[in-house]
């Protein structure tokens, strides 16, 4: 007994789709209203590209965890139970394997870029959060000043680093130093 497989090309699927007013596509017409979406910027893009390439350049050869960009979700806590670090870490005694869905616990490192859109109310609430969750280390980028904030769980001011200093990963990332200037 022989089973026959089927495929269906996508422009057949498409039209089938259309045929069945499953698919409804919006055109300038149908939209009346002005849509108002915070997208950041190219600086906050590049900071984080940046950025990521050097961490990933460390973390990865000396096998110490994972990295992750700003689609993933990790449980925080609060009233915004998940957050989305522009890019994070979890070290590698914390989550071994991989994963699907959201991670159910709190990064390592958090990172976020600020950008245009950001509200200073808002990024106080979310590295309160990172904190109270444990976040062993906050980097908030601002590229406005050219400055690194960089927050422990628990301290209430962050050690401020401008373009001519140095960070490190110190115990969240051993090893791991950058001066700010390579990310402007």
């Amino acid at each position: 007994m022989s089973a026959t497989l089927e495929l269906t090309r996508p422009d057949e699927m498409l039209d089938e789709a259309l045929l069945e007013d499953d698919l409804k596509f919006d055109t300038d017409e149908d939209i009346d209203e002005e849509v108002d979406v915070d997208i950041a910027g190219t600086e906050h893009g590049e900071i984080i590209t940046l950025l990521t390439w050097h961490l990933a350049a460390h973390v990865y050869p000396n096998r110490l965890g994972r990295l992750f960009d700003g689609q993933t979700s990790f449980l925080i806590g609060g009233t915004t139970p998940y957050r989305q670090p522009d890019i994070s870490f979890v070290t590698i005694e914390r989550m071994p394997e991989r994963t699907a869905g959201k991670a159910q616990i709190a990064p390592d490192l958090a990172i976020d870029v600020v950008s245009e859109n950001d509200r200073v109310f808002d990024l106080e609430r979310k590295i309160k959060q990172y904190q109270a969750a444990n976040v062993r280390r906050i980097w908030v980028i601002y590229p406005i000043s050219q400055i690194v904030a960089v927050y422990k769980p628990d301290s209430r001011k962050p050690t401020l680093l401008d373009i001519d200093e140095e960070f490190d990963g110190q115990e969240v990332l051993p090893g791991f130093r950058l001066k700010v200037s390579a990310l402007f």
